[in-house]
């Protein structure tokens, strides 16, 4: 069994949380690239057990000012075309949509903070998504949003974005959502932008000290879907 994720990473203090440990828990060794400093042409889906694209401030349509993007968006292509599994977190989601062909935007709203998802009857006969209840608080950190590819199945929406998570094939999945967020991560993730969420009416520490109550429930959700996504790569080694 191949025992290395590659695990792009598109901001230099935002790991990949609670999908790391379960990670490492599971015995696999993670190869963290920050995206501008990859050596794309060293990267070879044959050589990864699956890829996990992580989010970050820049958008996915920004490939002139952030040239890389466009060597992300190659590789999460041939990932994919190669039957490796992937997951895309927010930016990673967006950069999957472009792969795939889909298109990303902006939004006229930024959706910060705890916002509930609801899932499609696609997604209730997903496998990673099927024990969701039909409604629940995710949370989020976007202003973009993307519209599901060619070919692809759109699983969850919520209020401000239509489409929160689509799968591609069986193991190809984006999440416009934050599922892999622990303390930890969700703390980095406000502070570090306390002055952006600000700027769009929302207060960082209010959000921290609403995650109180609602993280706990929220890592077991997530826990199930990264744990299941895990699964899928030990099917396909």
């Amino acid at each position: 069994m191949m025992s290395s994720v590659l695990v792009l990473q598109n901001d230099p203090k935002e790991g990949a949380g609670q999908l790391a440990t379960l990670l490492e828990a599971r015995g696999y060794e993670q190869k963290v690239l920050l995206g501008w400093e990859a050596d794309y042409a060293a990267l070879h889906p044959g050589d990864f057990a699956g890829l996990v694209v992580l989010g970050g401030a820049q958008g996915a349509y920004e490939t002139d000012t952030y040239p890389y993007l466009a060597d992300e968006i190659d590789l999460i292509r041939a990932f994919a075309e190669a039957g490796r599994p992937v997951i895309g977190i927010c930016l990673g989601a967006q950069l999957l949509a472009t792969a795939l062909g889909g298109t990303v935007k902006q939004n006229t709203v930024k959706e910060l903070g705890w916002h509930d998802i609801s899932i499609s009857a696609e997604g209730r006969a997903d496998p990673l998504m099927a024990h969701h209840p039909e409604s629940a608080p995710g949370f989020h950190f976007h202003g973009d949003f993307f519209t599901p590819p060619p070919g692809c199945v759109s699983l969850a929406g919520s209020q401000l974005t239509q489409c929160q998570l689509f799968r591609y094939r069986e193991n190809v999945y984006g999440f416009q959502y934050h599922l892999e967020v622990d303390q930890p991560a969700l703390e980095v993730m406000c502070l570090n932008n306390a002055d952006y969420m600000a700027a769009n009416g929302s207060d960082a520490q209010a959000v921290i000290d609403q995650s109180q109550s609602v993280l706990g429930d929220y890592m077991q959700r997530s826990a199930i879907i990264l744990n299941a996504w895990i699964d899928l790569m030990e099917k396909t080694q």
